[in-house]
């Protein structure tokens, strides 16, 4: 096979693998992993599951894969956040929206099968990547809010920066909404995003006390 050759298979092979990974993707995070095979994923992507196995040797690596894929991609966009903006509470704003506009499929479910599914090995690093897309960026926002003087240093309410910022992921996370959920149209949901996005940065940033 000549050079040229040779550049489009690795681009047809890429191409795969990045349109097994976006099906699959959308597919585990909104039906769960035990409802879903690699024959349905196969089919969808128009391969044969044979071909589908030429890239994933099975549905757990192919799981793995598309964790990485989207904690990745957070990690991308929530940093890119944080240098697009400087102050506490644009920060807040901006990845609360973020978070509630590209996780809208059922969360629990997505954290239930990783912990029941795969092996303690793939656990450990999806997690790394997990604080490197999540939790890491929200450290930095903490800090930086505390040594601007926007907000007040953890400490002093008997706290720390953690788990400060472990509670506003669970903040975020109780007030998503399914994708999936039929009583929501697009603009509602629009508008929805963006009265909880503004309620979480009232509550947090001025509280709900007189």
């Amino acid at each position: 096979m000549d050079q040229a050759n040779k550049q489009i298979a690795g681009i047809n092979q890429k191409e795969t693998y990045q349109t097994i990974v976006k099906n699959a993707q959308h597919m585990f995070l909104n039906l769960g992993y035990r409802a879903v095979s690699t024959r349905q994923i196969a089919q969808i992507c128009g391969i044969t599951q044979p071909a589908l196995y030429h890239y994933f040797k099975n549905k757990q690596a192919l799981y793995v894969a598309v964790i990485q894929h989207t904690l990745h991609h957070t990690e991308i966009d929530v940093n890119k956040i944080l240098n697009e903006f400087t102050t506490f509470q644009e920060r807040l704003t901006e990845i609360t929206i973020y978070m509630m506009v590209h996780f809208e499929m059922d969360m629990s479910q997505m954290f239930h099968d990783i912990s029941h599914e795969l092996t303690p090995e793939d656990q450990q690093q999806i997690y790394q990547w997990w604080v490197k897309g999540f939790l890491l960026p929200l450290l930095i926002m903490i800090d930086d809010g505390v040594s601007r003087g926007e907000i007040k240093d953890p400490q002093a309410i008997n706290s720390t920066t953690t788990e400060l910022a472990y509670f506003i992921l669970n903040l975020i996370k109780s007030i998503l909404v399914p994708a999936g959920d039929k009583n929501v149209s697009i603009s509602e949901r629009k508008k929805l995003v963006d009265k909880q996005a503004k309620l979480i940065i009232e509550i947090f940033i001025h509280g709900i006390g007189i």
